[in-house]
């Protein structure tokens, strides 16, 4: 019964630390969400609870929290390169 349950609720998370595991590059959606998270302190918290279990990765991925991650990286898009001037020396 234990194994069982534990399967099932951890299921999730084995899956995604065994395909973290390969050392292949994120794929789109892990990229939106981690990008997500390194802009914004909730998205960093949801990060958070699903690194740490305390939600599965359906709950991570739902369609709240994605919406929520696009827009952050849209708000933030323009942000990443501020602009400056190569030379300060002007004749």
């Amino acid at each position: 019964m234990y194994a069982r349950t534990h399967r099932r609720r951890l299921r999730g998370h084995q899956y995604l630390a065994a395909d973290f595991a390969k050392g292949r590059p994120f794929n789109p959606m892990e990229r939106l969400m981690f990008s997500a998270a390194a802009r914004d302190e909730s998205m960093a918290r949801h990060m958070h609870l699903v690194g740490s279990r305390l939600i599965g990765p359906l709950r991570f991925l739902s369609p709240v929290a994605v919406a929520k991650a696009s827009a952050i990286n849209i708000k933030h898009r323009g942000a990443a390169a501020p602009t400056s001037h190569l030379s300060r020396t002007e004749s």
